[in-house]
């Protein structure tokens, strides 16, 4: 891909003031042995076939955005109910996917939130004891109409927007009223003129044109099978006249107790979709983009690949994808094996959607698990 002249020169700038203040490899090396030289993390997105942390930054629900400005922006959930010190959302921003610049705090829910009278504190605290009582969940920031707009949730429950004033991913950034009141994970999806607002792991709304509110009663997308595509981490993509429906989920009844990506493939937006596949293995409540080269990744943070013992317990890996569209599919062939779905991972995805959730987990969390039985028939 040519990038224009300006996003050149900026992108040299962008790369000699990063070079000049990242740590030492060697140094860093020692902290995480995960954490590769800005110059071997080039190489590995240029040969496009092992996946690699990105920045060694705590941090949950990773969402990149290519943006018009050359920028890939970064963002997630840096805090939770017993983690992390301040309440918002925190922005990366990188030209190449190797260099990362912080952008601090571009909202934060006290300082900007509370003067703004914003509906966080409308809703109602389930845990005053917990460290933070209300907490900003899995922010995602998207390019619509000339400005940023950031999709975001509360663990208490509750999901919105807030959109950039300036038109610039650092914003400031004005609250728009809440969405839905229940639910967690928000997402946006644009077609032509309509905008549509989706949450959880199936729920989906148009919204009116001015994005303030929903236009219409959500409702649940379907597919084909007895088993829920996911429970969380909701995201909707489309790939010629084809939607992709991602959620994501963490089984406990499945071979391995990982977080992973499942899609369902339809030819119209509301469904059904067709049959539940595992798409990308260890990659729960991340995201598809495409680098400047038009080559897919997906972004990654919780797996059996981190170094367990860091405090930098989570973090933004990148995965390389390829993407084949068929007439009537769309497949996704992951090219690091580490995240690549095992035949017995689909196997075990078909039984499921034949029978359905395993009667030994009726009413336990997806990802409970006991010393007496990890996998019930």
């Amino acid at each position: 891909m040519n990038l224009p002249i300006a996003i050149c020169c900026t992108l040299a700038l962008f790369i000699i003031s990063c070079s000049n203040t990242d740590s030492d490899p060697a140094e860093t090396t020692l902290s995480n042995p995960n954490l590769f030289s800005a110059e071997k993390k080039l190489e590995l997105i240029d040969s496009h076939d092992q996946a690699f942390l990105a920045l060694n930054e705590k941090i949950r629900d990773p969402y990149i955005q290519a943006a018009p400005d050359g920028f890939f922006y970064l963002t997630g959930t840096t805090a939770g109910s017993h983690w992390g010190d301040t309440i918002g959302i925190h922005l990366w921003r990188s030209l190449d996917l190797a260099h990362w610049e912080a952008l601090g705090f571009v909202w934060d829910l006290y300082k900007d939130g509370e003067p703004q009278n914003s509906w966080h504190f409308s809703q109602t605290v389930k845990n005053p004891q917990y460290k933070n009582p209300r907490a900003v969940w899995a922010p995602e920031i998207h390019f619509l109409d000339s400005t940023f707009w950031i999709t975001h949730c509360l663990n208490i429950s509750g999901h919105g927007l807030l959109k950039s004033t300036s038109g610039k991913a650092e914003g400031p950034y004005e609250v728009y009223p809440m969405a839905y009141g229940s639910g967690i994970d928000a997402h946006l999806y644009r077609e032509n003129d309509d905008t549509y607002y989706l949450w959880g792991a199936d729920k989906i709304a148009k919204m009116t044109q001015d994005m303030r509110e929903l236009s219409e009663e959500p409702m649940v997308l379907e597919h084909n099978g007895n088993h829920p595509l996911g429970y969380e981490g909701v995201l909707m993509m489309k790939f010629d006249d084809k939607y992709v429906h991602i959620a994501s989920g963490r089984y406990g009844y499945e071979p391995t107790n990982t977080y992973d990506l499942y899609y369902a493939v339809s030819k119209n937006l509301k469904g059904p979709y067709g049959k539940r596949r595992m798409m990308i293995k260890n990659a729960g409540h991340g995201n598809l983009f495409q680098d400047h080269n038009g080559r897919w990744w997906s972004t990654a943070f919780d797996h059996e690949f981190i170094q367990k013992d860091n405090p930098v317990r989570w973090n933004c890996w990148l995965v390389p994808v390829d993407v084949t569209i068929t007439e009537d599919d769309v497949i996704f062939e992951v090219k690091d094996e580490r995240f690549r779905p095992t035949e017995e991972d689909h196997a075990t995805v078909i039984k499921l959607a034949q029978n359905g959730i395993p009667a030994a987990w009726e009413g336990e969390a997806p990802w409970w698990l006991t010393e007496a039985s990890e996998h019930p028939e």
